[in-house]
């Protein structure tokens, strides 16, 4: 990209904990190992409710607050924005929405919901949007859609709250160019759904792709959008190269695609994840990476030495 002088941004995703006492321990070891930011998912699988256990955090902590993602599809965006603004106004500022066009069908499936084509599904996402933007206002509104009316709506003041959308095929990177703070990369649906399809699309050369399009469409907003990415395999030394040969077996790419694709941190030692990490913020401009919880530890002494660099 590229533009290496962003700061580097570093979360945790998670979906919760077994008890109370464990949930507070996690928060302590977040907050406490040089992570800013806690995300949480949002599906049907068992986890706790986003918005609550965000609203506990922001109430225990400094940190962040994300949702990874949010299923534009399961709640009215009117209502999203005002759960959002609550949260912004609650933690004094500390609140990201991200948010998605839906792709896990087993949610749709779960709730008995119609799972709609990607297309219809990026037009409401759309749509949604800008409801959200204009509840965020607090003035009234009416707005009339293809998916979405809302009559004379008046939504709740707060701080600002940056929009986090999570994109990857081509629709879906317009769409969060012209509307995000912070864009999330993700698998286009659109790419294929075999093992080698999925980590071509996630491939750092696809990324580069994905990077250039946004880039593409953001024009004079470039400098102040954020790039993001979920790393979702994280290790070093016997474990990393274990890992890296089971996905190159698995999905049929190399191992220096295994390696070098963004969703994975895998290298021989600290020195070597520090460098990927680097070498990814040159060539895509992404600096703000969010790793799974069972990574925290395993991660932490790379974020305690990048963070803010």
């Amino acid at each position: 990209m590229n533009d290496t002088r962003r700061p580097f941004r570093f979360g945790v995703l998670t979906k919760g904990a077994p008890s109370r006492a464990a949930w507070h321990e996690l928060l302590g070891r977040i907050e406490g190992s040089g992570y800013s930011a806690l995300h949480m998912p949002l599906h049907t699988t068992p986890q706790y409710a986003p918005f609550v256990a965000l609203a506990d955090a922001a109430a225990r902590t400094a940190l962040t607050l994300t949702t990874l993602v949010h299923n534009n599809d399961l709640q009215h965006p009117a209502l999203l924005a005002r759960d959002a603004s609550t949260l912004a106004l609650l933690s004094d500022g500390r609140f990201e929405l991200g948010i998605g066009a839906g792709w896990k069908d087993g949610d749709y499936h779960q709730l008995g919901l119609p799972m709609d084509p990607g297309r219809l599904r990026v037009e409401r996402l759309g749509e949604a949007i800008d409801v959200v933007r204009r509840t965020w206002s607090a003035e009234p509104y009416t707005f009339k859609g293809k998916h979405y009316t809302v009559q004379d709506l008046q939504g709740l003041p707060g701080p600002r709250v940056p929009l986090l959308v999570g994109a990857g095929g081509e629709r879906m990177l317009r769409l969060a160019a012209r509307t995000a703070d912070i864009v999330s990369f993700t698998r286009s649906m659109s790419a294929g759904s075999t093992a080698r399809e999925i980590a071509e699309d996630v491939s750092l050369e696809s990324t580069e792709r994905k990077a250039a399009v946004v880039r593409e469409h953001l024009g004079a907003r470039a400098a102040d959008v954020e790039l993001h990415v979920l790393v979702v395999r994280a290790g070093v030394g016997d474990d990393a190269r274990r890992q890296l040969d089971e996905y190159a077996a698995a999905s049929e790419v190399s191992a220096a695609t295994a390696r070098q694709t963004p969703e994975h941190l895998l290298g021989r030692d600290r020195q070597e994840l520090e460098d990927l990490l680097l070498e990814r913020r040159a060539r895509t401009g992404i600096s703000y990476y969010v790793f799974r919880d069972v990574h925290l530890d395993l991660v932490r002494p790379v974020i305690e030495h990048l963070a803010g660099t």
